[in-house]
């Protein structure tokens, strides 16, 4: 059911009869995920990690206009950084239009006060649409997150220097450098 439901918000956004994002959180490191290596003959591979140098990426894919907003922080994702975060889609949602936000079931995505939720629906018709659990495949948004860490990512090592250079140019080429076709 949530999948006929997802397919018929998918036409309704490309339609422009509402807005529809994929919602979700993710981390980088310094140090890019190696799934493959190689190195001269009878040398081992080596990657430096750079082991306290992370970002946390808050993340929600526009599925109509093919884009993304995102925010990044140097700690841990909290509840409250998700309302705050989802707040912020909410106030720049276009108006008279529906907003359907889709999240997978996190504990951090849950136990949104009521009012507030209330309030989104109420000021800025905005919606949380739950996956069910244990199915991140609907959740458009980690494809986004897969070709962002495994296929567009430069293979060096970030440092604590430039990791936030190197995070925004990444994110911020979705779209223009970097594309996803979701049909």
């Amino acid at each position: 059911m949530k999948a006929s439901t997802l397919a018929k918000l998918q036409q309704a956004a490309l339609d422009g009869a509402c807005q529809l994002f994929y919602f979700d959180q993710s981390g980088f490191s310094a140090s890019p995920p190696v799934q493959r290596g190689w190195s001269p003959i009878g040398e081992p591979h080596r990657v430096f990690p750079q082991p306290h140098c992370k970002r946390s990426v808050l993340g929600a894919l526009d599925f109509g206009a093919n884009l993304l907003t995102y925010h990044t922080s140097k700690t841990t994702i909290k509840r409250p950084d998700v309302v705050q975060f989802l707040e912020q889609i909410a106030r720049e949602s276009t108006p008279g239009l529906t907003t359907v936000v889709v999240l997978d079931n996190a504990s951090i995505h849950h136990n949104i006060d009521q009012e507030t939720i209330d309030r989104w629906f109420l000021e800025h018709r905005m919606v949380l649409f739950y996956l069910p659990s244990y199915s991140p495949e609907p959740n458009l948004i980690e494809i986004l997150w897969k070709h962002a860490k495994y296929h567009w990512r430069r293979f060096v090592t970030w440092t604590k220097e430039n990791i936030d250079a190197e995070v925004k140019k990444l994110l911020d080429g979705f779209g223009s450098d970097f594309q996803i076709r979701f049909s």
